[in-house]
């Protein structure tokens, strides 16, 4: 009897079983529930702490709100979880950092957009579930110890962050096509999403158009910002993701892998 065919490996597969059968994600998705847990509790017991290492002084601040929970959980995690997120991701789009492996995956693949799509895909759906399920864990432990929130502007700033996200993989695909290594495009990356586009944010004409506004937009909806304010931010966001996808993919259709 004829041996069962074995099931093919294509490359959205391969990124599949990639981040699910490797540390890669799970490692992510510890450090925002990490944060999502933390968070809140010291929002809710900072005065306290404050207190026991004051050595006397009296310390007057007001009492702990809701929002404080989300708003403590968006400054912790945001710088934190994107540069795991980029690590996590730059390992599999520098895909020509060996060149063995590249030809490999090179002769393998149908062409660049079998290099590039799958594996932003991957990467962005792995940033998505593990910053849900930091957000998930934050929103419970804030209601049980400071308080409920407004569901309807969680899950809108929860959109506008996964948005944020797509961009910021998009970003680490196409630095990955420039440099020649797994740490240039960790380097590249970080520098464009942590320094460069921040130090834009400076310029107040531009900062409603950058896509690192809608990095703490889950913490702006809760504390005055409108849904609408972030549209231009969406946008850009969007249009530039598309952009950098189309970018790598051209490069990487003539691109040599590394000696």
């Amino acid at each position: 009897m004829p041996a069962a065919p074995r099931e093919r490996m294509n490359p959205w597969r391969l990124e599949w079983l990639r981040m699910t059968r490797s540390p890669r994600g799970l490692v992510l998705a510890l450090v925002y529930l990490f944060f999502g847990f933390t968070a809140p509790l010291l929002a809710r017991y900072l005065t306290q702490l404050a207190k026991l290492g004051s050595s006397g002084v009296q310390i007057v601040a007001p009492p702990p709100k809701a929002v404080d929970g989300i708003v403590n959980f968006v400054s912790q995690s945001s710088q934190t979880g994107l540069l795991v997120l980029v690590v996590v991701v730059a390992g599999g789009l520098s895909y020509d950092a060996r060149r063995g492996l590249a030809t490999f995956y090179r002769t393998w693949a149908p062409g660049p957009f079998a290099l590039i799509w799958p594996r932003f895909v991957a990467g962005t759906a792995v940033a998505a579930v593990a910053y849900l399920a930091g957000t998930a864990a934050a929103w419970l432990e804030t209601r049980l110890v400071l308080g409920p929130l407004p569901a309807g502007r969680m899950l809108v700033g929860a959109g506008y962050e996964l948005v944020f996200l797509a961009f910021a993989v998009a970003v680490v695909a196409a630095t990955a096509t420039v440099g020649r290594s797994t740490l240039a495009t960790i380097g590249t990356a970080v520098v464009v999403l942590l320094v460069v586009l921040p130090l834009a944010g400076a310029v107040h004409v531009v900062v409603r158009w950058l896509p690192t506004n809608l990095v703490r937009s889950p913490a702006g909806l809760l504390t005055g910002a409108t849904v609408t304010g972030y549209l231009p931010a969406v946008a850009v966001s969007l249009a530039a993701t598309a952009g950098l996808l189309v970018l790598a993919t051209v490069r990487a259709r003539n691109r040599e892998p590394a000696s």
